[in-house]
């Protein structure tokens, strides 16, 4: 159903207009917001040829837009993305964490006209967003590191069942061969990583506290490092930028609570491996902590370091890669 379009109003050819979409297997709601966030009008479509036509139809009765796609590399929708980036249109890749942010701030309800207002809201509050633009064997890093992480999951909830249960237990046997099973398609999948990490960006792995799990989360969450501009905005997108909070003259900076929780993640991993092995990382954790730094506040500094070190290593190393292995 679609909302009525104010397309042909002042304010629609003179700014740009901002469309959140989100995307479903079966089907994908779009909102037209104007500058000021202000839904201009809004459309559901099946996730069919004729759908994705409708989409381009409303876009085009906007004469500037932008795209705010939540998990723009979603299987369901990437196809779409990639024939707009094909096109020249400008797409921005919005994390699932940031429409939610957004929802609970409002105290709306969830629906999908909701989350692709949301979806358009964040860029709008967010416009260091970098373009998206998928890399070389994302979605496969995608769908390795995703499904690595339930299987995970599943493995610790199950080792925890067995430990709960007596030790006589009939049940115990199951729950053994449950366990055995994942551990087995785990290793699997840390095999698959390793493989296509070495093929696509094998000096990535030269990183200290950069394993083959670590790298494909980077690869499947970051794409292109390219689409973004500076250190700043990269560790930005990571959550491992601070943020300024207060008023008037009292303000202090803070933990980033947005931006890409799986990057957040993969720079925690390498922060936790480097305190614990590596002595230029010890040194700058004891200068901090006779700073006063808290160990958390240590971290979240130390994780700030390493995503912009990270960022100058994937523009020098991992970027030629990833594009002769895409051509």
């Amino acid at each position: 159903m679609r909302t009525p379009c104010l397309a042909h109003s002042r304010r629609c050819k003179t700014n740009v207009v901002t469309i959140g979409l989100d995307p479903h297997p079966d089907s994908h709601t779009v909102a037209a917001l104007d500058e000021n966030g202000t839904t201009l009008a809004s459309l559901t479509v099946s996730n069919d040829t004729a759908g994705l036509a409708r989409l381009h139809e409303f876009a085009g009765s906007f004469p500037r837009y932008r795209w705010a796609i939540e998990g723009a590399a979603n299987r369901f929708i990437l196809p779409f993305v990639s024939a707009l980036i094909a096109h020249g249109e400008t797409i921005h890749h919005i994390p699932p964490n940031l429409t939610s942010q957004y929802r609970t701030r409002l105290g709306r309800k969830k629906n999908d006209v909701v989350d692709a207002s949301n979806a358009a809201r964040a860029l709008l509050a967010n416009p260091e967003l970098p373009v998206f633009h998928p890399g070389a064997g994302q979605r496969e890093f995608q769908d390795l590191t995703r499904t690595q992480r339930r299987l995970s999951e599943q493995l610790k909830a199950n080792r925890m069942a067995l430990q709960a249960l007596d030790p006589g237990s009939s049940a115990r046997s199951a729950l053994t061969q449950v366990i055995h099973v994942l551990e087995e398609q785990l290793a699997e999948l840390s095999e698959q990583m390793k493989k296509l990490v070495k093929t696509l960006a094998p000096a990535l792995l030269e990183l200290l506290g950069v394993g083959p799990v670590v790298a494909s989360v980077i690869l499947g969450e970051v794409g292109t490092i390219e689409r973004f501009a500076n250190e700043g905005q990269f560790a930005s997108y990571c959550g491992a930028a601070p943020v300024e909070r207060g008023s008037g003259k009292n303000s202090r900076m803070q933990l980033n609570h947005g931006g890409n929780r799986r990057l957040n993640w993969a720079l925690h991993i390498i922060a936790l491996t480097r305190s614990r092995c590596d002595e230029r990382t010890k040194t700058l954790l004891a200068k901090l902590k006779a700073r006063g730094k808290t160990q958390r506040a240590s971290l979240r500094i130390l994780k700030t370091y390493i995503a912009r070190e990270l960022f100058r290593h994937l523009h020098q190393t991992v970027t030629p890669v990833l594009n002769s292995g895409s051509t």
